[in-house]
């Protein structure tokens, strides 16, 4: 049997829809406003937001070498910021989990985020779970790391960042550190066993011509090969206690003046947006006899 071309699908008539919207329109207005209200309700509900963030650059680590505390000729030829690669060592220590525990130990995150498992090793992983959520990195173009924080308390988000960075500044610096400590304590080790074998050698000064030629000799290297030592396990010290920065604070970060999540404006506009499309459909599905 041949179909009847004339009974396609119902075209959209502009007129129609332009009556019915005429018609209905206190209905559709009066959605829409149920909508913002339903809205603004819930934004005044929910918990308000701080942000605070602080912007970092990775120091060169040839700073760290010590023999640039004994030659301004070898300092001069480094520079004072790192590459990329030394922000990656940067944001790899910031993301560690040892020091997001850190920072849950330190502002008593537990409490601030209402964990109340009795298991506490359960409470701290879930806050880490959590600070992990509420902590952000962004790594720049222009080769440096932004740290944000975002937290219900105006102050803690500023507190965590700038922590955050000295946690990543010890953290980098203990590395050097221990390196040194490990070769002086090698050093002095062996500075203990030469002076040993000094004052052994130097009693035995007395017997032949010959033998005390000889001794005198090895006392003599002994006493330069000490020096030597003691002049490098110097310079470990100094080391130690001048470590080079790892990073360096291009701005540090400070308490937001106001929240920024919820972003009111935006969101009520996403609704007025969102309702009025949405309240447009259900009209014209609800009066299609009267649209089509």
């Amino acid at each position: 049997m041949p179909t009847n071309s004339n009974a396609a699908t119902p075209k959209f008539n502009l007129q129609k829809t332009a009556q019915l919207l005429q018609d209905k329109w206190k209905q559709l207005a009066g959605f829409v406003v149920i909508a913002l209200l339903v809205t603004t309700i819930t934004l005044f509900i929910v918990p308000k937001y701080y942000r605070s963030f602080a912007i970092l650059v990775p120091a060169n680590p040839a700073l760290a070498d010590k023999a640039r505390l004994f030659n301004t000729n070898i300092e001069g030829l480094y520079s004072y910021f790192g590459t990329g690669d030394d922000l990656d060592r940067l944001f790899g220590i910031a993301s560690m989990d040892t020091v997001y525990k850190q920072l849950v130990d330190s502002f008593q995150l537990v409490e601030y985020y209402k964990l109340t498992n009795a298991d506490q090793g359960i409470n701290r992983r879930k806050a880490v779970l959590e600070l992990r959520e509420d902590l952000t990195f962004q790594k720049t173009d222009l080769g440096q790391l932004k740290v944000f924080a975002w937290t219900k308390e105006k102050d803690l988000s500023a507190k965590i960042v700038n922590r955050l960075v000295e946690i990543v500044q010890q953290t980098e610096a203990a590395i050097w550190k221990e390196n040194y400590r490990n070769s002086l304590s090698k050093l002095k080790s062996n500075i203990a066993s030469m002076e040993v074998e000094y004052k052994s050698l130097a009693t035995t000064i007395g017997l032949s011509d010959a033998e005390n030629k000889l001794n005198q000799s090895k006392l003599q290297n002994i006493l330069e090969q000490m020096n030597s030592y003691q002049k490098a396990a110097n310079e470990f010290q100094l080391a130690i206690d001048n470590n080079a920065p790892a990073l360096y604070v291009l701005e540090k970060a400070v308490p937001a003046a106001k929240s920024e999540k919820p972003n009111k404006w935006e969101i009520l506009l996403a609704a007025l947006i969102a309702s009025s499309l949405f309240g447009l459909m259900g009209l014209l599905v609800y009066h299609r006899e009267e649209a089509f």
